[in-house]
C-alpha cells in the first residue's frame, strides 16, 4: 500500500465536539488531512475561540464564515480558501444558516 494513501474506512467519523464531527488521518509529513460537517451554532451560542492553524478548505456544501482582525470571508459549495498558519491570520469560522457545511481540509502548523 502506498505510504500517500489514507482509506477513509481506516479513519471513522468521529464526534469531536457537540456540533462538529470529523474524519481524520495525520500523515508522516507533518499534515493532517480532514472531513468535517460542522452544524449550526445556536443563536445563543457564545463567540468560538480564535484558531491560529493554518488550513486549506474545499467546501463540499452549506456556507460558513471565517472572521478575521481585518475582514470576514464567506464559502459556499466549490469555494476553496486557504488560510497560513500564524496570529495574523487568527481566524473564527461560523456556520451560516441551517444546515451542516461539510468540508475537506488539510491542517498545518507554522
Amino acid at each position: 500500500m502506498s505510504k500517500y494513501l489514507f482509506p477513509a474506512a481506516d479513519h471513522p467519523i468521529r464526534q469531536a465536539s457537540p456540533r462538529l464531527r470529523l474524519r481524520e488521518a495525520v500523515t508522516g509529513f507533518g499534515i493532517a488531512l480532514r472531513y468535517q460537517e460542522r452544524a449550526p451554532d445556536p443563536p445563543d451560542a457564545p463567540e468560538g475561540a480564535w484558531c491560529e492553524t493554518g488550513h486549506s478548505i474545499f467546501i463540499l456544501s452549506g456556507r460558513i464564515r471565517y472572521r478575521f482582525d481585518d475582514h470576514v470571508a464567506e464559502a459556499g459549495p466549490g469555494d476553496m480558501l486557504h488560510i497560513p498558519a500564524g496570529r495574523a491570520h487568527r481566524h473564527k469560522p461560523t456556520v451560516i444558516g441551517d444546515e451542516p457545511v461539510r468540508y475537506v481540509l488539510t491542517e498545518f502548523g507554522e
